[in-house]
């Protein structure tokens, strides 16, 4: 993913007609670019997984999507929000604000889940006579 600033950079040789596309730039910066030199950090990242009431998931999914982000980057932008709040306050004394709680008025019953079945277009296969212990009737012969 490319910051808006670095695509802006990447576009202004083609405005200038000095190279033919934005992809002419990138193809002939991987075949010049010596890889053998790079030294790449990855800062360590663990994946953790986490509950969350229907309502939150939702309102999280709506906000990745008009960001154009995904939701594991607005949970690390909330966490790293909060953490030093958490640090500086005394943990007993410590409140953070949720934004838009619902009132116990708002509030409706979970509804139960229902599983889904899988339908199938074909009716099920029959068993052959050797697994049901049935014999076949015999066809009549034509003469």
């Amino acid at each position: 993913m490319l910051d808006v600033e670095f695509l802006d950079r990447l576009s202004e040789p083609v405005r200038l007609g000095k190279v033919e596309s934005v992809s002419a730039i990138l193809r002939t910066a991987l075949a010049r670019f010596d890889f053998n030199h790079v030294v790449v950090m990855h800062p360590a990242q663990v994946q953790i997984s986490v509950r969350l009431p229907a309502r939150v998931r939702q309102t999280l999914k709506k906000t990745a999507r008009s960001k154009h982000t995904s939701i594991g980057q607005l949970v690390r932008a909330a966490v790293e929000a909060y953490l030093p709040q958490l640090e500086t306050e005394a943990a007993g004394q410590l409140v953070m604000p949720i934004a838009a709680e619902p009132s116990a008025t708002d509030a409706e019953p979970a509804a139960p889940r229902q599983r889904r079945r899988r339908r199938r277009n074909r009716a099920p296969a029959k068993k052959p006579a050797a697994m049901t212990g049935k014999r076949r009737p015999r066809k009549a012969r034509r003469r």
